[in-house]
């Protein structure tokens, strides 16, 4: 089975386009995937909580009821990078830009802060004590310069969540204020952990941005990680962008900038907008 994007031709086209038009769409079953095309299977696909992108793969075909025998290969993506084999990648200096936009905030990430949902103290760009010893995280404070006795206070919000860590990030919100140059520097330390997590589960070659992509994803990844990764290696590409666009609970809440961050997810990985 092939994936369909628009410029694809001939009998499978055709078949789209009839599967479409028993479902009760508007088009003619001429085998040319064309903006016509590509228009109603992203109707589809919004109708169907499938991810919208235009493409007719594995799960777009299934859900029109076409019987798949052989998983679908990974739809082409535009870029002049070639793929490579993750384990020689590095998150690139855009995709380390773009994981700094997502996880910084303004007078809120150079403090102790406690995020909401399932995260526990976190300072600068993402850097989460929940599940970090006291040893740990002092040793990475004092890595940023701060003095002994305040990473030795900060390091007691190792393991808290909820209205512990509420409570600590509350009491000790001036306890520390990084610069700018901090906080991405904190964010550089931590970036490797993440990185090796892809590459450890990654099979397949990726091009530059994809990679950049995933270790955004892995970054705050809703335990899915493992599930988005699998999906990436068999070729189920739109199956694991929908899944990625549909991690946007944070605790009993949807908050509308974990919704935004799926969105740059996935359009990165897809088309390499960063």
């Amino acid at each position: 089975m092939s994936v369909l994007r628009t410029g694809s031709k001939g009998s499978q086209v055709k078949e789209l386009q009839t599967l479409l038009k028993e479902k009760g769409y508007s088009i003619s079953a001429d085998g040319i995937y064309g903006p016509r095309t590509e228009n109603t299977v992203r109707l589809f696909q919004q109708k169907n909580g499938l991810y919208v992108d235009g493409i007719a793969g594995r799960r777009t075909l299934q859900t029109l009821g076409k019987t798949v025998t052989e998983r679908a290969p990974a739809p082409p993506i535009g870029g002049s990078v070639e793929r490579q084999p993750c384990a020689g990648m590095s998150l690139s200096q855009s995709g380390f830009e773009t994981l700094f936009g997502l996880e910084s905030q303004v007078n809120v990430s150079c403090h102790l802060h406690w995020p909401r949902g399932a995260s526990g103290v976190t300072l600068g760009p993402g850097y989460d004590m929940k599940e970090r010893t006291p040893d740990e995280i002092k040793a990475k404070l004092l890595s940023l310069g701060l003095s002994e006795d305040v990473a030795e206070k900060a390091s007691a919000a190792s393991g808290k969540s909820g209205t512990a860590a509420d409570k600590f990030a509350s009491d000790n919100k001036y306890l520390i204020t990084l610069t700018p140059e901090q906080e991405k520097t904190l964010l550089r330390l931590t970036i490797p952990g993440y990185v090796n997590s892809i590459r450890r589960r990654i099979t397949v070659p990726l091009r530059q941005y994809e990679f950049d992509a995933l270790v955004c994803f892995s970054y705050n990844n809703g335990g899915f990680l493992n599930k988005v990764c699998n999906f990436i290696n068999s070729g189920q590409v739109s199956d694991a962008m929908t899944l990625i666009s549909q991690i946007i609970r944070s605790g009993n809440t949807y908050p509308a900038g974990l919704v935004a961050r799926r969105k740059t997810e996935v359009n990165l990985f897809l088309n390499g907008q960063y």
